[in-house]
């Protein structure tokens, strides 16, 4: 056995001689430009740099890990394989206004784990920020630069590092680059379809926020304002969840049957249209199985969305079937306000205009007369360009998927959306070969929250096969579970405007 390793090692030496190398001289390679990163000419593109190799664990391959700031000022960690590089780079996009790095996200949203146990070389970055938080947006105050970065140039920027960085450890080119995120992750993915169309071979835009000041500002301002009293106190708050099933039982009681089924799903929110008759109104008692008038107020206003004064429709407002996703996002005290009230002020004050505003306030807007303002930097931050010609072209791919329970970033504007683009490229058949949209029924935002609907999807797998084999996805399957993980239901998801079948 001793005879036999000492002629294995001679033959690798040999090979290695003649510039042939063996999978543990190129294994022994990559580490080797993993830990001597900092000394590369990468220095010219990015500082701070820290690489070092993270043993295998938690379903998690080793790789080489690398954080630092790519230049002007995007944080970022990459994580590349050291053995069975798949030859394919996945960047991940960032949710909200950003300005964390989050390489251990759990689920699949703006998330690189998932990616990495594939084989992939994975980069997530902040989107040229750091904040406390994804809901701060102050980091953009009278920052042109970092507005711009954050809009949309951190995707080209984040791209050349890291396909950089891949030439560096592997010595190679990638075969595929994907892009995947969802929320502002998502606007991230459309954008780069949009106006950097030869980036990625493959985009998956989830729950895409592509129209973000009217999302952001104007809708934002006006679950604000509905739920909140004129001395600044809350109408409903953190204590009003107890009472969000009551609103769901309703809503499936008006509005299941649509489709034609009745399964506990409602499937065309959009065409639900609630009475709220069969709410009971809290006569002396406030208990959780009635509403004040004062809280129906809130929850018509919700469910209305945004109108000026001449009762004109602004903003869509929140999908019925979505009630189980407020407490979430907007059931919070006025010291931890809830994450989806956040985008309002932070979009208004910070965003909208060149420079701060400090007269604005979100719960002082003026449906009537503001929204124009509000607007007039829109084009930077939105993802609303229906022209992806040059993205066609170039042999790009993009699934963008949407929760038609999506309370946070509302559903219809990406069937908005997608019908904008057949409109702009003439019919469903050209568009489809590139470009398909999956509504998912009693998904909300992001997988944040957990379903009573099947909500366990494999984009990526969807988008590979697309890409790489060309197999349009017709049908994506998504899965429900149960707390033992036990598959109780599925659904067979269909390119809008087809319906899913469960």
């Amino acid at each position: 056995m001793h005879a036999v390793m000492i002629l294995f090692i001679s033959f690798s030496v040999v090979l290695n001689h003649l510039g042939i190398k063996t999978k543990q001289s190129v294994d022994h390679s990559i580490k080797n430009s993993c830990i001597n990163l900092s000394d590369s000419e990468l220095r010219s593109s990015a500082i701070n740099l820290k690489s070092s190799i993270v043993e295998k664990k938690d379903g998690l391959p080793e790789y080489c890990k690398i954080t630092g700031t790519i230049l002007p000022s995007i944080g970022f960690e990459a994580r590349y394989p050291t053995a069975n590089w798949n030859k394919k780079y996945f960047q991940a996009g960032c949710g909200g206004f950003c300005g964390v790095v989050l390489p251990d996200k759990k689920t699949r949203s703006n998330s690189i784990n998932h990616a990495l146990k594939k084989g992939y070389a994975t980069i997530t970055a902040d989107s040229g920020h750091q904040s406390p938080h994804i809901g701060d947006a102050s980091w953009a105050k009278n920052n042109l630069e970092a507005q711009e970065i954050y809009a949309h140039e951190n995707l080209p920027l984040t791209y050349n590092f890291g396909q950089y960085l891949v030439n560096v450890i592997y010595n190679q080119n990638t075969t595929f680059s994907y892009f995947s995120g969802c929320s502002n992750g998502g606007r991230m993915g459309a954008i780069a379809a949009q106006r950097y169309p030869e980036l990625f071979d493959g985009i998956i835009s989830g729950c895409p926020i592509v129209n973000l000041s009217m999302n952001g500002g104007v809708f934002g301002a006006w679950v604000l304002q509905s739920m909140t009293r004129k001395d600044g106190s809350l109408k409903i708050n953190h204590e009003f969840t107890s009472k969000l099933r009551l609103l769901e039982d309703n809503a499936l009681y008006e509005c299941d049957y649509i489709d034609g089924n009745k399964d506990g799903i409602i499937a065309e929110p959009e065409n639900c249209k609630l009475t709220l008759e069969k709410i009971n109104s809290c006569s002396q008692t406030d208990t959780e199985d009635c509403l004040t008038p004062e809280e129906l107020s809130v929850v018509k206003k919700w469910y209305k969305g945004p109108t000026d004064n001449k009762g004109r429709q602004l903003f869509p407002g929140m999908p019925p079937g979505s009630e189980r996703y407020w407490g979430y996002w907007y059931l919070g005290t006025n010291k931890s306000p809830g994450p989806g009230t956040l985008l309002a002020d932070g979009y208004g004050k910070y965003l909208a205009y060149p420079t701060i505003n400090d007269d604005f306030n979100a719960l002082t807007f003026d449906f009537s007369h503001d929204v124009n303002t509000l607007n007039e930097r829109g084009d930077i931050y939105n993802a609303l360009d229906p022209n992806l010609e040059k993205f066609k072209k170039s042999g790009g791919k993009m699934i963008m998927w949407h929760g038609s329970a999506d309370p946070l970033v509302i559903p219809k504007q990406s069937m908005n959306y997608y019908v904008s683009v057949v409109d702009k490229m003439g019919s469903y058949q050209k568009v489809d070969s590139f470009f398909r949209l999956y509504m998912a029924p009693g998904l909300g935002h992001c997988w944040e929250k957990p379903a009573n609907a099947p909500d366990t999807l494999n984009m990526l797998e969807a988008l590979e096969n697309w890409v790489e084999l060309n197999k349009a996805p017709d049908v994506i399957v998504a899965t429900q579970y149960d707390e033992n993980e036990i598959a109780v239901r599925t659904a067979q998801l269909r390119p809008y405007p087809l319906k899913p079948t469960y």
